[in-house]
């Protein structure tokens, strides 16, 4: 057993209250957010949905987001035909699938009639969906890699009762009301973890960016990664399908195909490979980043992914604070 592996705790919840407390306390003001500003009966039935099209079914028995009827939740699988969904759940729904299966099909697909279905909170919907999308993702995957069950009842804020009233009442007076913001923050407050490596984690942003296919973002470039020595040769192995010697890079890689890709499927042999690499502080870190990375599946499915040079490369920098800051080409070292 490597060094890494015999270290990593077991751990009973979610790994982020210890390792990133900041990013799920953010993680939860952004859920209670969404909710505050998005239909909650569409939320609740795209919660559902989703953990089922992920096949994380501990997410099933999870507190709910909203109230659909008992019918709708039956029918649930044959959303496309059942008539107990109108016009604005199933454009609620085949959004939420597009932008799970496969992000570049959703500005030119579902969105129009989403739109036309829920009007000026269409953007809230769709910050809805990349929570769900992102949040059952990454518990799916924290929980196979700390051998835990984790759901939205551990990283979203309580959903009944009077702590409900109280988180709600909470977030429509706090500035975090706003969802674009508190998703702002949250992306802001995981920016902060500085444990992975820096060109690791670039790596890992530029896979995301190609699965995504995130135009602004594949044409972003870490000041940071450059200085610690990765260069375009390097960064090609962030490709899709494109092997690295490295196995902290091959672990990372797979760990992040697995996240973005599919059901969230962890192999036992890539579950050691990510104990064996890398510390739990790492993985953690690096789930969090995955989830702030796919935040670009926002601006992709509006369409809003251009990037922001016309040649050449954007580069950019992340400050003590998380804030990401677009510099000058950097100089040679």
């Amino acid at each position: 057993m490597s060094v890494h592996a015999a270290s990593w705790p077991s751990i009973a919840g979610d790994p982020r209250e210890v390792y990133a407390p900041e990013v799920l306390a953010a993680l939860r003001s952004a859920a209670a957010s969404v909710r505050a500003a998005a239909p909650a009966a569409a939320l609740e039935l795209l919660r559902l949905r989703l953990a089922t099209l992920l096949g994380h079914n501990a997410e099933l028995d999870a507190p709910a987001w909203g109230t659909p009827t008992p019918a709708q939740c039956a029918e649930l699988g044959d959303w496309a035909s059942a008539g107990s969904f109108d016009s604005s759940d199933r454009a609620a729904l085949a959004l939420g699938e597009q932008f799970a299966i496969d992000i570049t099909g959703v500005s030119g697909g579902p969105l129009a009639d989403a739109a036309a279905a829920h009007g000026a909170s269409v953007l809230a919907l769709v910050q809805g969906v990349f929570l769900l999308d992102l949040g059952h993702r990454c518990a799916k995957a924290l929980g196979r890699l700390f051998d835990t069950s984790i759901t939205s009842a551990d990283w979203a804020w309580p959903v009944s009762g009077d702590a409900a009233d109280e988180a709600d009442a909470q977030c429509v007076e706090a500035p975090g009301a706003d969802p674009m913001a508190a998703i702002g923050e949250l992306l802001r407050v995981t920016a902060k973890l500085q444990t992975l490596d820096p060109v690791l984690r670039e790596l890992v942003r530029m896979r995301g960016a190609h699965h995504h296919q995130c135009r602004r973002c594949q044409s972003v470039r870490s000041v940071a990664a450059i200085e610690s020595g990765l260069d375009e040769a390097a960064l090609e192995a962030a490709r899709p399908g494109s092997t690295v010697s490295s196995g902290r890079q091959q672990a990372a890689l797979a760990l992040t195909d697995a996240v973005l890709v599919g059901r969230v499927e962890l192999s036992d042999a890539l579950v050691e490979q990510i104990h064996t690499e890398l510390t739990a502080a790492e993985a953690v870190e690096m789930v969090c980043y995955l989830m702030r990375n796919s935040a670009n599946k926002i601006a992709v499915a509006f369409g809003a992914d251009a990037a922001i040079v016309s040649e050449g490369f954007e580069y950019q920098v992340i400050d003590a604070e998380g804030e990401t800051i677009t510099v000058d080409h950097p100089q040679p070292a």
